[in-house]
Parts: C-alpha cells; sequence; structure tokens
C-alpha cells in the first residue's frame, strides 16, 4: 500500500471540478484509492463521496493507493495532486 499526503490549495476548496477530475482518473487504475479527510473516508472514483469529505482550503486529504498497480497510480495520483 502506498499513502500520499495533499494540502488542498485551491482558494475553493476540493471543489466539484477537482472531485470530478480526481474519480475519473481514479477509475483507469486496477488498485483500490481511498481519500480520507479527518474522519471521512470516500472511494477515490466515488464524485458524490469525495464531495462529502467536505475538505476546504488548506484540508489535508490522505490518499491510500493498494493494489497490482499502486506504485504506477501513485505516481500518477502525486503528479495530479500537485496541480490541485
Amino acid at each position: 500500500m502506498v499513502e500520499l499526503r495533499h494540502v488542498v490549495k485551491d482558494p475553493l476548496g476540493f471543489h466539484v471540478r477537482l472531485v470530478t477530475r480526481m474519480a475519473a482518473e481514479a477509475s483507469r487504475w486496477e488498485s483500490d484509492m481511498t481519500v480520507i479527510h479527518g474522519a471521512r473516508t470516500a472511494r477515490a472514483d466515488d464524485v458524490m463521496g469525495l464531495m462529502g469529505l467536505e475538505a476546504g482550503p488548506g484540508a489535508e486529504l490522505r490518499v491510500c493507493i493498494a493494489g497490482p498497480d499502486e506504485a504506477d497510480a501513485a505516481e500518477f495520483v502525486e503528479h495530479m495532486l500537485r496541480g490541485m
């Protein structure tokens, strides 16, 4: 399992455009991806679940990736998160 940490820098927080992009990209990988904010958890490919995290600006997200392509998926997700 690989765990990534990311602080939301967008002044609008982890909003619908970012969530939609994350869900679309997460669905491309075989590995399971989970996004955690505080006590809330959501599958990375679930738009409504990600919106339910209610991660505002400055929130820390943890992304846990586990599966056969976790190393490649983690590298891609880390690159994607840098742009958020």
